[in-house]
């Protein structure tokens, strides 16, 4: 039909000021196109929006989600009962089903010590109340006080939300809770489109986190992501007194690589497993942030990507319930944040619109 007008512009392109005849085949010829255009595009047009249009109960487009395959002979043979340096390795509490019973989109593992109880059951009240798409997980070691270890063992019958590992729960063995967190989501979660590693004396804005997930990145998984806050240029104490002393032969580096500040990080599962096949070649190193996130991560060739904009690290928290921060998108608190600021944080947030994207800004959602 293109052709046809630029051969009729062409024939009667007027060489004199009138060319009646000429003018009227042209017209024609472009009402004959403009015609045919619309009955043939105009009801596909159509056709498609009544599609998108209709209820979306009645019309969900389906399609096939994002899965990970797990590259496990990458591992050593003995990978699942080994840790690190350990070689006994074993899960002496673990739910093998919770991430079968629903698609799962967020897995978030909360590392914890046994006794901290209050603090476990605040966020079961909050941020990590129960959610078909979200399986809240709580990870620790065994409890060298026997009082402590059946309170825990009391606490997972009724929640069945507590992992363990056979190693003693110590601020020492803090790289040992990291590094198996890490191997219950490759062995146990393979199904999880994202992870959040999140500490249990911190605060996720759990509705504008998920919305971030669907919306900005993708509802059916994604690849290569990883959200934290940065640590760079971090030195590697050699003073024996302090409590992150790193002795040279432990790690002969005067800086340790760029790292996530430990206490949340989201990342999806293809990051996870290069964390945790680096991680199970280390030498031994209780810092746990460094040893996973920096030393583990730069070996498996891991970015991270410095999300401290979408936090409430390094502002002052009395102006949150003033507003001051009430246009910022925050999706996460602060580090140390405490079982009653949890609570708080989670009554500030619950009254506030939910943000559905950070990039749309499309305000609320159910």
């Amino acid at each position: 039909m293109m052709v046809s007008t630029y051969y009729l512009l062409t024939i009667f392109r007027i060489k004199e000021k009138s060319n009646l005849l000429g003018i009227s085949l042209l017209i024609s010829t472009i009402l004959i196109y403009l015609t045919v255009y619309r009955l043939t595009t105009i009801p596909k047009t159509m056709e498609c929006i009544s599609l998108y249009q209709r209820p979306h109960e009645n019309h969900r487009i389906k399609i096939k989600p994002f899965k990970h395959s797990f590259p496990f002979e990458e591992l050593e043979s003995n990978d699942f009962t080994k840790l690190v340096n350990l070689t006994n390795f074993s899960f002496t509490n673990v739910n093998e089903s919770v991430c079968k019973e629903a698609d799962v989109l967020l897995l978030v593992l909360v590392p914890s010590a046994p006794k901290n109880g209050k603090k476990r059951e605040a966020i079961r009240k909050t941020w990590g109340y129960a959610a078909k798409d979200t399986k809240v997980l709580f990870m620790l070691g065994i409890s060298s006080d026997e009082g402590v270890e059946r309170a825990v063992q009391e606490e997972s019958s009724i929640h069945k939300d507590i992992v363990q590992g056979n190693f003693i729960d110590a601020y020492t063995n803090m790289t040992y809770k990291a590094v198996m967190s890490l191997k219950y989501a490759i062995y146990y979660c393979p199904e999880a489109s994202y992870i959040l590693k999140a500490d249990d004396d911190s605060f996720v804005n759990m509705p504008f986190l998920r919305n971030f997930l669907r919306h900005d990145v993708s509802p059916y998984g994604a690849e290569n992501l990883f959200l934290c806050n940065d640590m760079s240029g971090s030195p590697a104490l050699r003073d024996p007194t302090s409590k992150w002393y790193v002795p040279e032969q432990d790690f002969p580096d005067k800086f340790f690589p760029s790292y996530c500040s430990g206490w949340y990080a989201v990342f999806t599962p293809d990051i996870c497993f290069k964390l945790y096949r680096e991680a199970q070649k280390l030498k031994y190193l209780y810092i746990d942030d460094a040893f996973v996130y920096g030393i583990a991560g730069k070996k498996g060739g891991v970015k991270h990507v410095d999300f401290a904009y979408y936090t409430l690290a390094y502002r002052d928290l009395r102006l949150l319930w003033n507003g001051t921060y009430d246009d910022l998108p925050i999706m996460f608190g602060s580090p140390n944040m405490g079982p009653d600021l949890i609570y708080k944080a989670y009554d500030y947030f619950r009254d506030k619109p939910v943000k559905q994207s950070i990039n749309k800004q499309l305000g609320n959602v159910d």
